[in-house]
């Protein structure tokens, strides 16, 4: 049986809520992402990465909560940027035991981005 493809998956941008736009403008900005606003909906941008957020006074980080998962190439040297720049909700980097180094960067609304890269085979000798 000859399986029909019905087109290929290239990417995937979420939309997460916001409760101010333009502090979200402000912190995107801060972490090297282009933004566009469009009235309540801000479009994010940083190399191929794509974060929608969407005005909703009625959230609550308390009670909701956004998360995904960003395959860097290196999660110390963007770390190293991101602290560097002073950018808010900036975590500490760690090693999991799925083999990645990673760190959490929560924005201002309770959204949290991890960020990870492979540990390298040298990296889990110790």
């Amino acid at each position: 049986m000859t399986r029909i493809d019905p087109g290929r998956c290239k990417s995937v941008a979420p939309i997460m809520p916001t409760t101010d736009v333009a502090r979200t403008m402000a912190w995107y900005q801060s972490a090297g992402f282009s933004v566009e606003v469009h009235g309540d909906f801000v479009m994010t941008r940083r190399e191929d990465v794509e974060l929608f957020l969407s005005l909703n006074p009625e959230h609550d980080p308390k009670r909701t909560a956004s998360c995904v998962y960003v395959y860097v190439d290196d999660a110390n040297a963007l770390h190293s940027f991101w602290r560097a720049a002073g950018v808010a909700g900036l975590g500490d980097l760690r090693d999991t035991n799925y083999r990645m180094r990673e760190f959490a960067l929560v924005d201002p609304d309770g959204n949290m981005m991890l960020c990870g890269s492979p540990l390298a085979a040298r990296d889990s000798a110790a």
